[in-house]
């Protein structure tokens, strides 16, 4: 069997520990190629070493989503490597804003909007001319269930407002450029066990002088399969939403949340 991404180049915007991480292994195990960006330089060049140790099938290089200069770098060394770009993953975002509109600090409100928002749209807008090709490109932005359902436990007002926003610009851009070949789809991951998740429970729990047990089991009793998504099952979807059994699906948002959503 022909493995979904043979041959496709995706870049990936945020490669970190967790969720970024998992989206290049899960390009990589079915033999695609991946361009990596990512603030975090040395942490990049470590995942790379260990994830495609000869660098066969990966670039990386540093990039901040708020600098231009960075990214526009970004997509022409890694063209320049593999000669094309078939699908962009948006995967960085700020999410430290915590709290409501009454316990938030609305100074984060402009670092969401300049990173989740206007960022995301302008790194598209500089991928456009390279995904729209005859055998289509495809676009995935990383949203989440926050900008459906506030979590008592983690409210994030204005963190959800921002991925509320890729819900409305997935729609748009699906419609702006189909015409271009250029298919356009949004992924609502819940909580995902992962790194980043696991870290932020410890914090919670010890912030509270509680376990860790007792920060998760209500959140989890929140799903409809009372456990958790992971990383890698987000990663997987990122995968089919690049590959051609998408072909024909555009300006959808999949919830990978094991059921959250429904609650």
């Amino acid at each position: 069997m022909m493995a979904l991404l043979d041959g496709k180049v995706i870049m990936i915007i945020g490669v970190g520990r967790g969720l970024g991480k998992e989206v290049a292994k899960a390009v990589l195990a079915e033999k695609g190629s991946v361009i990596m960006g990512d603030l975090m330089e040395e942490q990049l060049k470590e995942i790379q070493n260990e994830i495609d140790p000869g660098h066969e099938r990966s670039f990386a290089r540093y990039m901040d989503i708020t600098d231009k200069d960075s990214y526009v770098e970004l997509m022409k060394q890694g063209v320049e490597k593999f000669g094309k770009i078939d699908g962009l993953i948006q995967v960085a975002a700020y999410d430290r804003s915590i709290g409501g509109l009454l316990d938030g600090n609305l100074a984060d409100w402009d670092k969401v909007s300049d990173i989740n928002i206007k960022g995301v749209l302008e790194i598209v807008k500089e991928a456009v001319p390279y995904l729209q090709k005859d055998d289509g490109g495809s676009i995935v932005f990383i949203g989440s269930t926050a900008a459906l359902v506030p979590s008592d436990q983690f409210l994030q007002l204005s963190y959800g407002i921002g991925k509320g926003a890729l819900i409305t610009a997935t729609h748009y851009l699906s419609r702006e450029l189909g015409p271009l070949g250029i298919r356009v789809n949004n992924i609502g991951p819940g909580y995902m066990w992962g790194p980043v998740l696991e870290a932020a429970f410890k914090e919670r729990a010890e912030h509270y002088g509680v376990s860790v047990e007792e920060i998760m089991e209500p959140i989890k009793q929140q799903m409809s399969l009372k456990r958790f998504a992971s990383d890698e099952d987000v990663a997987k979807a990122c995968v089919f939403f690049c590959s051609d059994y998408a072909k024909n699906i555009t300006g959808q948002t999949l919830y990978v949340d094991a059921g959250f959503v429904l609650h």
